[in-house]
């Protein structure tokens, strides 16, 4: 019985598909002096933990892996010609194209990666983002929400690197527990805790975009 309850458990295990590591490489691209205390290495690394712990299906199992690479502070990017270092301090609206065209056009390796998920931390409004980018993806954290400050934002916003969109849920309020993707725009409730793990559909799109975006990284 021992024996055969060990070959289930290891049929099982290997059914269980392969889970990809990304390297993660993070970038301080503001110069708030709050946000140089805030954004350590040691802070950074955590958020890398806290992804592992957090970017998970609805069982707790991850669907994907991280591994810090590396990290940059601002007074090492500052000097730098990719302009997508001066929008780290923008007051301008968040514009996700004009962004996303300043990033792809960034060749310095300290800011941009290209063979990492890049991680940014800026100075905004609270607010955060995530962009799969064609599959060249990257985070936006602001300062104020590093170590997982308000509505779980490391793993919300590497759920829209990972190609996923908002979901709604009707009538939740901010401590309702809810799913990673939740948000309020559809102005039927709060985004809630997004403390709910990926769905089966949520996760074979995570899936189907890792294989893409381990592609695009490797420059296939």
């Amino acid at each position: 019985m021992k024996t055969a309850a060990l070959l289930l458990a290891l049929a099982a295990a290997a059914a269980e598909p392969e889970v990809p590591v990304f390297d993660v490489h993070f970038a301080v691209i503001t110069a708030r002096p709050e946000a140089a205390r805030a954004a350590t290495h040691a802070a950074l690394r955590r958020e890398v933990a806290i992804l592992n712990r957090r970017f998970v299906d609805a069982e707790g199992r991850p669907v994907v892996r991280f591994r810090f690479k590396e990290a940059r502070v601002f007074d090492e990017v500052r000097g730098s010609s990719c302009r997508f270092v001066a929008l780290g301090d923008s007051r301008e609206p968040y514009d996700s194209d004009g962004w996303a065209e300043a990033f792809n056009a960034c060749a310095d390796p300290k800011v941009r990666d290209p063979k990492a998920i890049n991680f940014y931390v800026y100075a905004s409004d609270g607010t955060c983002h995530g962009k799969r980018n064609s599959g060249r993806p990257y985070v936006l954290i602001d300062w104020v929400r590093l170590g997982h400050q308000g509505q779980s934002p490391e793993e919300h916003e590497m759920g829209h690197a990972f190609g996923l969109d908002h979901v709604c849920v009707p009538g939740a309020k901010m401590e309702t527990s809810t799913n990673i993707m939740a948000s309020s725009e559809c102005g039927q409730g709060s985004g809630g805790r997004r403390d709910l793990g990926f769905t089966a559909e949520q996760v074979g799109v995570i899936r189907e975009r890792a294989g893409q975006i381990a592609k695009r990284l490797r420059g296939e």
